[in-house]
């Protein structure tokens, strides 16, 4: 089973150089994979298991990592249909309405933006007629003005992993 290192982008810009080229070393590894011990990550890294832990908690603590999650396959679950939906929101009201779509298990990110939109929303639903369900409660809300919805094709790239580095990978 893969695993998931969930990274927080709470330390702000510029704090990312408080990490030392070790921390990244381990985070590599973590974004590998999650699951491996401390033991053998010490031992990919040429470092004691005890540093190891130590600066895993460290990290923990900073909140660069926030938790360790299971990459799931959505579709074997049931979670065949994916969508992006545009919501344009009455001013004053973007906060309010945002919390309330984030409770929902179908909202997969729900972002603040730029342009057309007041907020994107990439959603995650059983079928048609779930995501069909979905975007009508949506429009019930009485600050929701309207929305905008594309259907997902096909996903070619999705990636929870933060990149350690900018470099491009060549193909």
């Amino acid at each position: 089973m893969e695993v998931d290192i969930v990274f927080d982008g709470s330390m702000g810009m510029g704090q990312s150089s408080d990490l030392d080229a070790l921390d990244r070393s381990l985070l590599e590894e973590l974004n590998i994979n999650a699951r491996r011990s401390d033991r053998e990550i010490a031992r990919r890294l040429r470092v004691s298991p005890t540093t190891v832990s130590h600066r895993i908690a460290r990290l923990e603590k900073l909140g660069v990592i926030r938790g360790y999650i299971p990459v799931l396959d959505d579709e074997l679950l049931g979670w065949d249909l994916w969508a992006t939906i545009g919501i344009r929101i009455l001013k004053g009201k973007l906060r309010e309405v945002e919390e309330r779509i984030a409770r929902d298990p179908r909202a997969y990110a729900l972002y603040d933006v730029t342009g057309e939109f007041d907020a994107l929303l990439i959603g995650r639903f059983r079928d048609r007629r779930d995501l069909d369900r979905f975007v009508k409660h949506t429009l019930q809300d009485p600050f929701v003005e309207r929305t905008a919805t594309q259907v997902v094709l096909n996903r070619v790239k999705e990636e929870r992993r933060v990149p350690l580095s900018a470099r491009p990978v060549a193909p």
